[in-house]
């Protein structure tokens, strides 16, 4: 019996409604594809629970904060983002 923590999705993705991210995938190796698109979701739900910075002075400041105290698993995730073939 499968673990009632685990999913399993399936996912059909398009050249013709998302060509960048069609062809991005279509480069990896099978085996890589679902971590490369595991690692791109977890972008998209970080980015999500950011709040936008409301002036360019805000969004500068928490760059700079971003570089002077990195996160551990923000360097974590940044490091998983390079794939070996």
């Amino acid at each position: 019996m499968p673990d009632a923590e685990a999913l399993r999705v399936q996912v059909r993705l398009s050249g013709l409604e998302h060509p960048e991210l069609h062809a991005a995938l279509g480069a990896l190796p099978v085996r890589s594809r679902a971590e490369r698109l595991r690692q791109l979701a977890l972008l998209g739900l970080r980015g999500l629970s950011v709040a936008p910075a409301s002036t360019a002075a805000e969004a500068q400041t928490a760059t700079v904060a971003d570089t002077a105290a990195p996160d551990p698993r923000r360097a974590q995730l940044l490091a998983a983002l390079h794939l070996d073939d």
